[in-house]
């Protein structure tokens, strides 16, 4: 826009002479490209003549010539439009005698055309590498050019004004700028084709003041267009706006409109000036705001996190931190026992907040996967009815679970993230309920292509209101209302809920009054699963599981291989251990085993790397069960892992369900392999 506006201002300046104009459009071109020299050229039978100047010490003369071929400018004559480079000898023109000569690195230029034949060219460069050309600097030299063309086919006879007037109109179909023109005492308006085009009126529409303005939007654009137009009137003040415009055709558009005044004997006698279509660069503008107001809130978002976060994390770190320190000296075996599960249950708080941190920070960047598996809905909404049953046993508070599940319903969804769903909604059931009761209440009917679920869990607790219910479901939001001490937590569990209850295809509401509970329906469409039949007790329970295993723990850190030989030992499993790959491989090489527990991330060899190998070169057997355990765990870790060779992956910290998991599939295939 600014250089538009320059430009008009610079060529509609009736106090300037041809010469005078050509040098500001040069000097302003200087300003825009950043370059040193301006030239325009004159060129005639392979001859390139110099017609104006501006150059750093004045040392390029009018007049001078050189061989066209020498010269950029040939470059643009041949694509017979506008070419720009920025950096010479790190192009395909490295070779070119102009750079070969005189050096110069950037260019921009356009040809001077007069009735189709190019007579020349009007350029800009420079010896200094300059920034990449935009498309306005393209538009610019392009519009200079056309307009060198325009003037000269004026300068050169009176009887060419014709094809003069249709290079102006082909600069407004460029530029999308059109002219108008109000005579005042006549009450007479002219539009170019160009301002009729953006106005999207016919051909033959014959404008008046009045018309024009109506144009405009109606509020604050016709009153800041019509104050305008009188405040030039009265005092010859030019102007430049940018409004709101609805056509003829009802579509709204954004206009510049720049104007200035003519007077005559004091009074004003004649409005003129351009007008433009720059929807497409205010929609960018709009566009680039709300990109700008989005960064700001994620910003806000993130910085509220860290924040909330941080405070929250303290409270479960302070819990592991002080109880593992009053351990050191505590000799009373019971206040033992007492802080080490005070220390558990905080390691466990502590845990719960990061994967929250996670999930939400997968939600916000869309990276937040379902994995499908078959599984038995009754089993699974009865094991959570049995967990929690207990966990009330020690309150005021009643729990009841009603189930209508068909015993043999079997679904296909991420088993894990429905137990989040059911964990999230229950535990802030049990968190803020200090009387009265919690009733979990599932029914699921097999239709024909769908197990229709629907999920409610109500409760008698504190209640919520109506302020905080209208953002339940947003990141890091508590109600203020609800007693501090049981605010604990990060905020995000019921935004998860939400999004993983959108991402299954369902619905969540809510219902709550203050003081007197809250109530949360959950409906979800599943996909019918398939029945398999689970490990008998014999496999997954007998006491030879945890006999006569061969185990292998890979780890670089001595803590880490400490911690898990700790697990181990609790299934009676002494395991063999491996500082690093290599060390794996040596090992491996020594004896066989039934079960390694790798780490990913090791100097020299990585858990990834050193499975290739080991798999590869058969230097374990394919009954091996090798299960990734790693702090590593977006789902690309996760397929490396499964790629590389692995069979069971692992989070950090574990629990020791899933090292157990682990010992059971290997001594699985191990009891199936010995009966054959």
């Amino acid at each position: 826009m600014s250089f538009l506006r320059n430009f008009h201002d610079i060529v509609s300046n009736q106090t300037s002479d041809y010469d005078t104009k050509i040098h500001e459009l040069l000097k302003f071109g200087l300003r825009i490209f950043k370059l040193d020299i301006a030239i325009i050229s004159a060129i005639k039978e392979d001859v390139y003549r110099v017609e104006y100047a501006i150059s750093p010490d004045n040392s390029l003369e009018v007049g001078t010539t050189f061989d066209a071929a020498g010269t950029y400018c040939i470059h643009t004559l041949n694509a017979k439009c506008a070419t720009s480079f920025h950096h010479a000898s790190e192009s395909d023109i490295c070779s070119h005698p102009c750079y070969l000569n005189f050096g110069l690195e950037s260019y921009i230029g356009a040809p001077i055309v007069v009735n189709d034949i190019p007579v020349g060219t009007v350029n800009f460069s420079s010896a200094n590498v300059s920034p990449q050309f935009t498309q306005t600097h393209i538009d610019y030299i392009e519009l200079l050019a056309q307009w060198l063309g325009a003037k000269l086919l004026e300068r050169e006879s009176i009887n060419k004004l014709e094809k003069s007037t249709e290079t102006l109109k082909k600069l407004e179909t460029v530029g999308k700028i059109g002219t108008w023109e109000v005579d005042i005492k006549e009450g007479a308006v002219y539009w170019s084709d160009q301002t009729r085009i953006i106005h999207e009126v016919d051909d033959d529409y014959i404008p008046n003041l009045t018309d024009g303005i109506s144009f405009y939007r109606e509020g604050e654009s016709q009153q800041q267009i019509t104050k305008t137009l009188e405040k030039s009137m009265a005092t010859g003040e030019p102007w430049g706006l940018e409004l709101e415009l609805v056509t003829a055709k009802g579509n709204y558009i954004w206009v510049a409109t720049h104007g200035t005044a003519e007077f005559l004997n004091g009074e004003c006698v004649r409005l003129f000036g351009t007008f433009q279509d720059i929807t497409e660069d205010v929609e960018l503008r709009l566009e680039l705001e709300k990109k700008k107001r989005e960064a700001e809130s994620a910003l806000k978002d993130k910085s509220t996190m860290f924040a909330k976060v941080s405070h929250e994390l303290r409270t479960p770190l302070n819990g592991v931190h002080g109880m593992l320190n009053a351990l050191v000296d505590e000799t009373n075996e019971y206040k033992r026992q007492e802080k080490l599960n005070l220390a558990l249950r905080s390691s466990q708080t502590l845990l719960k907040i990061i994967n929250e941190v996670l999930d939400y920070s997968k939600i916000t960047y869309g990276d937040l996967r379902l994995k499908p598996n078959d599984f038995l809905l009754e089993a699974l909404l009865n094991d959570f009815s049995a967990i929690y049953a207990q966990l009330f046993e020690k309150t005021p508070v009643s729990f009841q679970s009603i189930l209508s599940i068909p015993k043999d319903c079997w679904v296909h969804t991420d088993e894990v993230r429905i137990s989040q769903i059911l964990s999230n909604l229950l535990s802030n059931a049990f968190k803020f309920t200090e009387k009265g009761s919690v009733c979990l209440t599932a029914t699921a009917q097999k239709r024909k292509d769908v197990v229709s679920l629907e999920i409610q869990i109500r409760d008698t607790g504190c209640g919520m209101t109506d302020a905080f219910m209208q953002s339940i479901f947003t990141p890091f939001s508590q109600d203020s209302n609800v007693a501090m001490s049981k605010r604990e937590g990060s905020g995000l569990g019921l935004s998860i809920v939400k999004e993983l209850v959108t991402l299954m295809g369902g619905t969540i509401t809510v219902t709550s009054k203050l003081g007197s509970g809250s109530c949360f329906d959950i409906k979800l469409d599943l996909v019918h699963g398939n029945a398999h039949t689970p490990l008998s007790d014999d496999v997954k329970n007998g006491d030879h599981l945890y006999e006569n295993i061969e185990v292998l723990v890979v780890d670089d850190i001595d803590i880490n291989r400490v911690v898990l030989g700790s697990c181990l030992e609790t299934f009676n499993i002494e395991p063999v251990f491996a500082i690093d790959g290599e060390d794996a491989i040596s090992k491996c090489q020594e004896k066989p085993f039934d079960l390694i527990f790798m780490d990913c991330v090791m100097p020299g060899l990585d858990g990834l790397q050193t499975t290739k190998i080991l798999r590869a070169q058969q230097v374990v057997g394919p009954n091996t069960v090798i299960a990734a355990v790693t702090a590593n765990t977006s789902d690309d870790d996760k397929a490396a892992c499964i790629e590389a060779g692995m069979d069971i992956f692992i989070a950090k910290p574990f629990q020791s369900t899933e090292i157990q998991n682990a010992i059971i599939e290997a001594n699985k295939l191990k009891y199936q392999h010995s009966l054959k």
